[in-house]
């Protein structure tokens, strides 16, 4: 019996040490997705077509008064919005980015961190 006390303590380890690895996985997600909310321009661009107050299809960022951007997923249009709607869809989409991303890191890090100190005290 004493022979098999190392080994459980390694596989103790080793098992902590994969378990603490998969925790880290939704702290680097939560990381990139809240660092790319972070770093993501405030220029409105529209993810279709864009049409300025002339009628005329214009590429680029949308400008305050273009009333018509055709919101597209392939070939299928799924609605039209204004530059006032654009701007905040895109300023919505930036906040869910950095919620769900800071939640990810902060559900990743509490893992590690239970997994690394709450089980050093039962092996101990």
């Amino acid at each position: 019996m004493g022979s098999k006390l190392p080994q459980e303590r390694m596989g103790v380890r080793l098992s902590r040490g994969v378990l603490a690895a998969l925790f880290l996985l939704p702290v680097v997600c939560g990381a990139v997705l809240a660092g790319s909310a972070l770093a993501s321009s405030s220029i409105v661009r529209c993810p279709g077509e864009n049409v300025g107050e002339d009628g005329e299809e214009r590429p680029g960022p949308m400008r305050p008064g273009d009333t018509h951007c055709s919101v597209l997923r392939g070939n299928v249009s799924l609605g039209e919005r204004t530059y006032e709607e654009q701007r905040a869809a895109q300023h919505e989409d930036r906040i869910d980015n950095l919620t769900t991303g800071s939640g990810l890191a902060v559900y990743g890090l509490v893992g590690v961190t239970i997994v690394c100190c709450g089980l050093r005290r039962r092996t101990a």
